[in-house]
């Protein structure tokens, strides 16, 4: 009977954590994102994404923010690229992780976070998303925290991440920088239901939620704002559909087009 009454309690509380938690409050001095923000740099004019070019590209728009993807390279240095592989951009049926940062540069000219955090020539601040699944190892979040103090980053940077447990990670090793949970419905496999629900958003620190642009209702953009729960999107570039999200409290707009 008591083991009933405890399961029932646990039940409730999960229950309740679910629809009526908050983020955590905003880091005291943390940058907060601007309105636009370059999906992966500008790439629509012709420059590949996630590169200096569309980095340099970005800045010549007008952004001030640039949304980057970031893992690991054979060699262990953080490099800025998205898909696991290099079939799409670059033609290569190679792991972006069986690969030196050097070849890297060579077969699909993907930079170094550190050579992003060095130029002068790109926008001020970075949304870098990392691109880890895994539950209990640290090493990227580690690697990217590492260079963010090396360079005195703290104040240019959010993070974002589809893992909950790399969010929570970056919440201890760098608490001063604001951290998005991204989420989606889609339908894939890595894309498990505790995702899509967003059930592990109330216990891992997060300051924002970023969310894929068909995830809510303007409706729930409404109640998530009601709980004080900031919501940025993605990938957003219909400019009607930006302004409306924004109209209704969106906090920041992810976009390939819009500035």
């Amino acid at each position: 009977m008591i083991a009933l009454v405890v399961v029932a309690i646990a039940v409730i509380y999960l229950v309740a954590s679910h629809f009526f938690w908050k983020a955590q409050s905003w880091p005291e001095g943390g940058m907060r994102p601007p309105t636009y923000q370059g999906h992966r740099g500008y790439w629509k004019g012709g420059a590949q994404e996630n590169t200096m070019a569309s980095f340099k590209a970005a800045k010549d728009r007008g952004l001030q923010m640039i949304e980057m993807d970031v893992r690991l390279s054979s060699d262990k240095q953080v490099v800025v690229f998205h898909d696991d592989d290099l079939k799409r951009i670059g033609h290569v049926d190679q792991k972006v992780e069986s690969l030196t940062a050097s070849e890297l540069a060579k077969l699909a000219d993907i930079p170094t976070l550190e050579e992003v955090l060095l130029s002068k020539e790109i926008p001020q601040f970075l949304n870098i998303e990392l691109k880890t699944g895994k539950a209990f190892e640290s090493e990227l979040e580690v690697a990217v925290a590492m260079l963010i103090k090396k360079h005195q980053a703290q104040k240019r940077i959010l993070f974002s991440s589809f893992n909950p447990l790399a969010i929570y990670r970056l919440s201890k090793l760098l608490p001063e920088v604001p951290r998005a949970l991204l989420a989606t419905r889609e339908k894939d496999p890595a894309n498990r239901f505790y995702l899509k629900l967003l059930l592990l958003a109330p216990y891992v620190n997060l300051n924002v939620l970023h969310l894929d642009h068909n995830y809510v209702s303007l409706e729930e953009l409404e109640h998530f704002r009601k709980r004080k729960i900031p919501v940025a999107f993605w990938t957003v570039n219909e400019a009607e559909k930006a302004r409306k999200l924004l109209d209704h409290g969106a906090l920041s707009i992810i976009s390939d087009t819009l500035h």
